[in-house]
């Protein structure tokens, strides 16, 4: 979505964007036709499985799924015909997995400029999240560690290249791994822009609690709902509240079937961006429990700049868009205890959340696309003009 909403606004500045990106079947091929005035590009690469079903692969096919993504050689054809049709100018970079990381051997051969932007934890894990089973991995494994020694030999051979997360702690755990401060770095949010809400806003009685996002184990789902059953089981607020769960994901079945019929909960499945900005313009509080290493959530960005305030984890990027006490809180993640006590707060001083609404409207203006797409326009700008930055 960041990268398409870059891609947009380049559009509308003048610019001429082609994108390359993968098709899931041979039938969904394009070859540079014009799309929204964007020249598409998208190709069907002969991997064992396409990287959208990655979560229904066999385990015995992905690693050779990883082989294929870091050394096949048609990732490089694929690449060079697109290249030399296209001779962009520089090409950024958002996600190469699915593509092959070896493409940027084309890219250093033709001098194009790069910039990197570091959406995940892609260049440190081929799971690109550092999370397994169940928690935060604190070093790399040991497939991970070859993998990174590879990109990063790949990136060695770009005479011209930075790197630009949206958050900086983003950029300073990838720099655990790999020497990018050597190169032009940065953080700046995405520039993506939001749909407005189309319904007035309504005030409740009821505490509109909202989770929005993918139901998956590293979200912390879980931790939001079992706080708001103890909320609801010690029965300690006269004011009621509802939680209300926007979403889909592998967790969804299982916690349906733990707190579907709970009065106080709702999942609704999937909603578009247009819909979920009116639910969240008549909501109270948005929730992102995190338990792994968030880089710039969306809708938390989302959420803020319609004056909704965030309970957010103090994890990875949240804590640089939550400010505590002034648009919202900051939680430690997957203590549930400490979830349910901040949501009885809330419950307790509702005074609180029209401050925090206040603020938050107030200071909605750091997210406005045009200020963030001339911010990484600058940047790209930068990374164009440089030479062999940190060579090695």
């Amino acid at each position: 979505m960041s990268a398409h909403s870059q891609a947009l606004w380049l559009r509308d500045q003048g610019h001429e964007v082609a994108v390359l990106t993968t098709a899931q079947r041979p039938a969904d091929e394009m070859h540079g036709a014009l799309v929204d005035g964007l020249r598409m590009y998208r190709f069907h690469l002969p991997r064992l499985y396409p990287v959208y079903r990655f979560a229904a692969a066999k385990a015995w096919q992905k690693p050779l799924w990883h082989l294929q993504d870091h050394l096949d050689p048609s990732n490089r054809r694929i690449a060079s015909r697109v290249l030399d049709e296209f001779r962009p100018d520089v090409a950024t970079l958002h996600v190469v997995q699915g593509l092959g990381y070896n493409v940027l051997t084309e890219l250093a051969a033709r001098d194009v400029p790069v910039v990197y932007f570091l959406h995940d934890l892609g260049l440190a894990c081929v799971k690109m999240s550092m999370f397994r089973n169940g928690q935060e991995c604190e070093k790399q494994c040991s497939v991970c560690s070859l993998s990174s020694w590879y990109k990063e030999s790949l990136i060695r051979k770009l005479p011209r290249v930075g790197f630009c997360s949206p958050s900086r702690a983003n950029l300073s755990r990838v720099a655990e791994f790999l020497p990018i401060q050597r190169y032009p770095h940065t953080a700046i949010l995405n520039p993506n822009r939001y749909p407005a809400a189309t319904v007035p806003r309504t005030d409740s009685a009821t505490l509109r609690v909202l989770y929005a996002g993918r139901i998956h184990q590293t979200k912390g789902v879980d931790v939001l709902l079992q706080s708001a059953r103890r909320l609801q089981q010690a029965g300690s607020s006269t004011r009621p509240f509802h939680v209300t769960v926007v979403g889909t994901g592998p967790q969804e079945a299982a916690l349906r079937a733990e707190f579907g019929a709970e009065p106080w909960c709702t999942f609704t499945g999937f909603v578009n961006q247009a819909d979920l900005s009116n639910i969240m313009l008549n909501s109270d509080v948005l929730c992102v429990p995190s338990i792994w290493f968030e880089n710039s959530p969306g809708v938390l960005i989302q959420a803020l700049g319609l004056g909704l305030p965030v309970l957010g984890s103090n994890i990875g990027g949240i804590p640089e868009l939550v400010e505590h006490g002034h648009n919202g809180l900051v939680l430690p993640p997957g203590d549930v205890e400490a979830w349910r006590s901040a949501l009885e707060d809330v419950l307790q001083a509702p005074e609180r959340l029209s401050d925090w609404r206040s603020y938050a409207l107030a200071n909605s203006s750091r997210f406005d696309q045009d200020y963030l797409g001339r911010l990484t326009l600058e940047f790209i700008e930068t990374v164009i003009g440089t030479r062999r930055v940190g060579k090695a």
